[in-house]
C-alpha cells in the first residue's frame, strides 16, 4: 500500500505539471488539457495501473520539428498524456535516488520543483559564475556544451547508471523500456526532447562526467549540458577541456566545438555580465522616467547586434508589450518569418500593441499567401493561436484553415489549431463541415480537437457525446467535459 501511496504522489505531481503550463510551453495544448483535470481521480487508477506493468512502452509517439533557428530544428517528441504522464511520474521516482548524488554545481532539473526546467535556474548559474570569478581575480574560464546530448545518450548505459545512482531495479528497467520503445517507434534515439522526465534522466547520465571534473580540483557549474570551468591557468583549462572530451566520447557524447572556448578574464566578465539587464528591469519596476528610453536602446543595441541578441530580443519584448509600447513593431512585423523560432514571444508583443489590429490581421493573411507553410509547422500553429486569441475573423484565414485541417499528409499539430479556429472564428456553415471532416478523420488528437471545434460551432450531433463517454481513446474525457459544460461555455485557449 505504501508503494502504491509513493508512486501516487509522483504521477500527482506530473499531472500538476500539466494543469500548470509546465512541460507543455513549447507544444501548448489546444484546450489546455482542460478536458481531463475534472476528471483527473478517475484517470489516475488507469495509469497507476499500467505503472505497474514492467516492460510498459509508449503508445504513440508524434514528432515535432522545432526551429532552434531560422535553418535548424530540433526533434520535439509529443507523448500522448498518458505516456507523458507514465514517464515522468517514473523519472520523479527516479530523481529521488538521483538528486541527492546531484553536485551543488548542478543547476537544473531538481524535481521537486514544480518548473523543472527554468530560467530562473539558468540565470543563477550565471550569476554564481560572476561570484567565482569575483572570489579570485587570477580565474579564467572555459565553457563547453555537447553537441546533440539528449540524443547521443545511449539507453543500455543509462541503465547501468540509474542503478548506480540507487535508483530501484523495477523503476530503472521501467524507465529501460519505455526509453526502447520511444526508440522503436520514431526515427530518433536516446531521450525524448521537451519533457522534464529527459532532463532529470540526463543528470543521472552526466553524474560520471560531473565526478571526473571534481577529480580535478577546480570548480566547475552546470546546467543541462552546458559547462562552465574554471582556473588560474589558461594552459590547465584546456588540457582539461581535452580531458573532458575524452570522458564525453567514453559516454558516446561530443563536444560541441562551435560552442567550446576559454575567456579572457575580461571576456569571461563581459560574456556573463547581465547587469545592464538587471538594472533596466530594476529601473522599470520603479517606473523611473528615463526607464522606458533605455528599454528602447536596450532592444535597439541587441538587433544591431552582429548576430542578434536573442536573449536580449526575448527579454524586450514582454516588457514593452505590457506597456503596449509599439517601439518594436515594424521589426516584429518585419521579422516574424526570419525569426519563427520565437514566434509565440513576436506575436505575443504584437497583440499586445493597442490600434494595430488592422495589421497585425494583414501580417497572419499574408503569411499563410506567401511561405510554404507546411515547412514552417510551428509558425502555422502561432499564427492561428494568435487568430483566436484576438478574434481575428478572416476569409482568408478561414481558407487556409480549411486546406490545413483537410491536409491528412501533414502534421496534426497546426491541424489541430486550425479545426478550432474554425469551430471558434469560423462562419454559421461550418459546424456541418467539421462533423464530415470528424467523421472521415483517424488522428485521435485532431478528432479531439474537431470535437471542440463542433461544441464551439454549436453543431453538436445529439447523442454523439454520450457515446463517446466509454470511448477507450482521450475523447472519452473530451466528451465528458464538453458535456458537463452549461453552453455556450468558453472553452480557454492555450497558455504560454
Amino acid at each position: 500500500m505504501r508503494g502504491n501511496e509513493s508512486r501516487s504522489r509522483f504521477v500527482n505531481r506530473a499531472a500538476g505539471r500539466l494543469w500548470s503550463g509546465q512541460g507543455r510551453l513549447d507544444l501548448p495544448d489546444v484546450i489546455n488539457f482542460r478536458d481531463l483535470q475534472p476528471f483527473w481521480r478517475e484517470y489516475r487508477p488507469e495509469i497507476l495501473d499500467f505503472l505497474e506493468q514492467p516492460d510498459y512502452t509508449p503508445a504513440s509517439i508524434r514528432l515535432v520539428e522545432h526551429p532552434k533557428n531560422y535553418l535548424a530544428t530540433r526533434p520535439l517528441a509529443r507523448l500522448s498524456v498518458q505516456d507523458r504522464l507514465i514517464y515522468e511520474a517514473l523519472a520523479f521516482e527516479a530523481s529521488e535516488s538521483i538528486d541527492p548524488r546531484l553536485s551543488k554545481a548542478v543547476f537544473n532539473h531538481r524535481s521537486k520543483k514544480l518548473a523543472v526546467h527554468s530560467s530562473g535556474d539558468w540565470k543563477a548559474m550565471r550569476a554564481e559564475a560572476r561570484r567565482v570569478l569575483s572570489r579570485n581575480k587570477e580565474l579564467v574560464m572555459a565553457q563547453t556544451d555537447i553537441a546533440s546530448f539528449y540524443e547521443h545518450i545511449e539507453i543500455k548505459a543509462l541503465l547501468m547508471d540509474l542503478t548506480s545512482a540507487g535508483v530501484p531495479g523495477p523503476i530503472a528497467q521501467k524507465i529501460h523500456s519505455f526509453l526502447e520503445g520511444f526508440e522503436s517507434q520514431c526515427h530518433t534515439w536516446g531521450l525524448p526532447q521537451g519533457s522534464a522526465a529527459s532532463g532529470i534522466l540526463a543528470n543521472a547520465y552526466l553524474l560520471p562526467v560531473d565526478n571526473f571534473i571534481q577529480q580535478f580540483g577546480i570548480e566547475f557549474l552546470r546546467y543541462s549540458d552546458d559547462i562552465y570551468l574554471f582556473d588560474v591557468s589558461e594552459e590547465r583549462l584546456r588540457s582539461i577541456l581535452q580531458h573532458v572530451n575524452r570522458a564525453f566520447r567514453a559516454r558516446r557524447l561530443n563536444m560541441s566545438a562551435n560552442k567550446t572556448r576559454i575567456y579572457a578574464r575580461s571576456e569571461a566578465e563581459s560574456h556573463l555580465d547581465d547587469s545592464r539587464s538587471d538594472a533596466l528591469m530594476y529601473d522599470l519596476g520603479l517606473k523611473k522616467p528615463a526607464a522606458i528610453k533605455a528599454l528602447h536602446l536596450f532592444f535597439r543595441d541587441a538587433v544591431s547586434e552582429n548576430p542578434a541578441n536573442q536573449r536580449h530580443i526575448k527579454l524586450s519584448l514582454p516588457l514593452m508589450g505590457h506597456r503596449s509600447d509599439d517601439f518594436a513593431f515594424s521589426w516584429a512585423m518585419a521579422n516574424l518569418k526570419q525569426w519563427h523560432h520565437i514566434a509565440p514571444r513576436i506575436l505575443r508583443y504584437l497583440e499586445s500593441v493597442r490600434g494595430k489590429e488592422d495589421e497585425l490581421k494583414a501580417l497572419l493573411e499574408g503569411l499563410l499567401e506567401t511561405i510554404p507553410t507546411a515547412d514552417y509547422p510551428l509558425l502555422e500553429r502561432n499564427i492561428f493561436e494568435t487568430s483566436m486569441r484576438c478574434g481575428i475573423r478572416s476569409d482568408v484565414l478561414r481558407s487556409w484553415a480549411w486546406k490545413i485541417v483537410r491536409d491528412r499528409n501533414r502534421t496534426s499539430y497546426p491541424r489541430e489549431f486550425a479545426a478550432r479556429y474554425l469551430g471558434l472564428l469560423g462562419t454559421s456553415n461550418d459546424g456541418q463541415l467539421l462533423k464530415m471532416e470528424y467523421e472521415d478523420e483517424h488522428d485521435v488528437d485532431v478528432r479531439r480537437a474537431l470535437l471542440v471545434a463542433m461544441y464551439e460551432a454549436d453543431y453538436m450531433p445529439g447523442g454523439l457525446l454520450k457515446r463517446l463517454s466509454s470511448h477507450p481513446t482521450m475523447l472519452k474525457w473530451t466528451a465528458r467535459y464538453l458535456s458537463h459544460l452549461q453552453h455556450p461555455a468558453k472553452i480557454p485557449l492555450p497558455k504560454f
